[in-house]
């Protein structure tokens, strides 16, 4: 259900900001729909992150982790360790030079 949700809060901010840049307003008497549209699919999104997420911390649920490098991984030099410093959640991150 949260998928689906996320799914349809970022096409909302998608097809808010497309409108913006196209400058429909000036076409069709659309008034305040683009605006209307990015921030309903703003707290759209927000909600679904907050319910689907398990973290501790709010902000980590939200998708702002702080990462910190913790080390490199032994089988491929490239791929780097990260954890995050208020939940502990780890990724390893493949850094091309």
């Amino acid at each position: 259900m949260f998928a689906k949700l996320k799914t349809i809060a970022s096409l909302a901010i998608l097809i808010g900001v497309v409108l913006l840049l196209v400058k429909v307003e000036e076409t069709f008497n659309m008034y305040n729909a683009p605006y209307i549209m990015i921030i309903t699919g703003l707290i759209l999104l927000v909600i679904s992150l907050l319910a689907a997420n398990q973290e501790k911390s709010l902000i980590c649920r939200l998708g702002l982790n702080r990462f910190e490098q913790t080390g490199r991984d032994r089988e491929v030099e490239a791929l780097f360790i990260y954890k995050c410093e208020r939940c502990g959640e780890e990724k390893k991150v493949m850094k091309t030079f």
